[in-house]
């Protein structure tokens, strides 16, 4: 009887112990994140020629491994107390790769687009991930970007 009781509190210990462990060992690993990052820089000319006021610029990295073609989709937004004004986008880029991608995507556009309340403005990208079977991986939402267009 004494060692039925024993035996299973050192059961019981046992599976404390591991389920203790699994819960530390689970959260010491680093989670990873898609991450989005925005830059609005003053100046933009496309190929064809064509000066515009800013360069809109959506960097960062994905969380996900990708082994094909992938995607990386954009939009740029005015952040309101309400509703957000969508301001430019959908804008695309595609990329070929091995293992987790960074990536990098700009676009011009003019202050006329970009001030979009009266006063100080805030502007966002939405990001989305998509693999080669066109399906949407990740999504993140930017740092905002204040200033006066």
């Amino acid at each position: 009887m004494l060692r039925h009781a024993i035996r299973r509190t050192l059961t019981l210990l046992t599976a404390a112990t591991v389920l203790a462990a699994g819960t530390v060992a689970a959260s010491a690993a680093p989670a990873l994140a898609v991450t989005a990052k925005l830059e609005i820089l003053l100046g933009c000319q496309t190929s064809d020629g064509r000066y515009w006021d800013y360069t809109v610029r959506v960097s960062g990295t994905t969380a996900r491994s990708y082994y094909d073609r992938w995607m990386v989709e954009f939009r740029v937004w005015g952040d309101d107390e309400w509703s957000d004004d969508l301001l430019g986008g959908p804008y695309r880029t595609y990329y070929e790769g091995l293992g987790q991608g960074s990536y990098s995507v700009g676009v011009c556009m003019n202050s006329s687009t970009l001030n979009e309340d009266v006063g100080l403005d805030d502007i966002y990208a939405g990001v989305r991930i998509y693999n080669a079977s066109g399906v949407n991986t990740e999504t993140a939402e930017s740092n905002r970007w204040y200033g006066y267009f």
